[in-house]
């Protein structure tokens, strides 16, 4: 495959790239909303006029549902959700985690995101969960290293996503991501990472990303799985991740969350809507609770707020103060601060990456 990924601008180990895809160029970092090809709580032609470059959507849903899967093979993916840009498409492997076992191969349904015409196929991965035995993690990282052979070698249109498992065993992360390096793969997902970031385990995360980062080596583009909350975007970019998926916006949403880059607040608990956002400068906060489109209007805030996050990891990485933008964000949560000082422990690494000259530092 030709190489698709292109570092324009560089900060720690954290970088401004641009992706090709078949349906257009993206710059890096973006991030990618989940939608839900039964009912999305916001239609995705409308994600795209809010500044969504890219969205992500889960094949094997579409492929259990006959009509969707009818309709998807007949008008493409593209036309079904109604999206001009990207589509990543996942393979299941969320569903795996929760149910133990799923209905279909990786081979079936890699072939067909193929059909479907997404823009990166996922192969069906075993996602690891952390702190499983160590014969456990060996065990089912070598099944998905055999499924990654296995598509390795299928023709294809779409970039390949090649998932980096290991559980919370740095040298199995590693380990795993020297051998998808050595293959055909366009995107590397660092998988099975959620319940880490659910648990505010911030440190291990660290350990997981740099250790993944180590093996992968730093002209690959990486995919953190199921990183949605904006409070999380400058510690991930950090570390050399260039894509994300959220699910977080709608899902809070529908529980009268309100994101913020400092964390997240309760509609009920609030008293001002703190934000500038077209939802939040067209409501108050007592307009917002008693509107029938309340979860809706929510998901938009809380999109808005990501995408916004977003570009100032990217303006912080163009200036070179991204450590600056870091340290401010990792005082969102204690534990937040537990990772940054872990990543600070990676200066040796962060220095080989960094460029050499900076904007003005402040110490915090």
């Amino acid at each position: 495959m030709p190489d698709r990924f292109e570092i324009m601008h560089k900060d720690l180990a954290g970088r401004i790239g641009r992706l090709s895809t078949p349906h257009g160029t993206i710059e890096t970092p973006c991030l990618m909303p989940v939608v839900n090809p039964h009912i999305p709580l916001i239609p995705p032609a409308e994600l795209e006029k809010m500044g969504a470059d890219m969205i992500i959507t889960n094949s094997y849903i579409i492929h259990q549902d006959e009509d969707l899967k009818r309709q998807a093979l007949e008008r493409g993916l593209h036309d079904l959700l109604g999206f001009s840009g990207p589509i990543m498409t996942d393979s299941g492997a969320f569903q795996l985690s929760v149910y133990g076992d799923i209905d279909v191969s990786s081979r079936q349904i890699l072939d067909f995101q193929f059909a479907i015409k997404s823009d990166i196929s996922v192969p069906l991965d075993i996602p690891t969960p952390p702190d499983v035995p160590r014969d456990r993690a060996e065990s089912e990282l070598q099944t998905t290293e055999e499924r990654l052979l296995e598509a390795s070698g299928l023709e294809r249109q779409a970039l390949l996503a090649a998932p980096i498992q290991g559980s919370t065993y740095p040298d199995l992360r590693e380990r795993a991501a020297r051998f998808a390096s050595d293959l055909p793969f366009d995107v590397f997902p660092v998988g099975a990472v959620v319940p880490l970031m659910e648990a505010y385990r911030y440190s291990d995360l660290v350990d997981a990303v740099v250790a993944a980062k180590k093996g992968l080596g730093s002209g690959r583009p990486v995919h953190l799985f199921g990183a949605g909350h904006p409070m999380i975007f400058a510690l991930a970019a950090a570390m050399g991740c260039d894509l994300f998926d959220s699910a977080a916006y709608a899902l809070y949403a529908r529980q009268d969350r309100y994101l913020t880059v400092q964390g997240t607040g309760k509609l009920e608990e609030m008293s001002y809507l703190p934000c500038s956002c077209p939802v939040c400068q067209g409501h108050t906060l007592k307009e917002l609770m008693n509107s029938p489109e309340r979860a809706k209007l929510l998901a938009r805030h809380n999109l808005y707020v990501s995408l916004q996050e977003i570009k100032q990891v990217k303006e912080s990485i163009r200036e070179g103060s991204l450590w600056d933008l870091l340290e401010v964000r990792c005082r969102a949560h204690p534990r937040m601060l537990d990772g940054l000082r872990r990543l600070a422990g990676q200066g040796e690494w962060l220095e080989r990456l960094d460029s050499a000259r900076k904007s003005t530092f402040f110490s915090t």
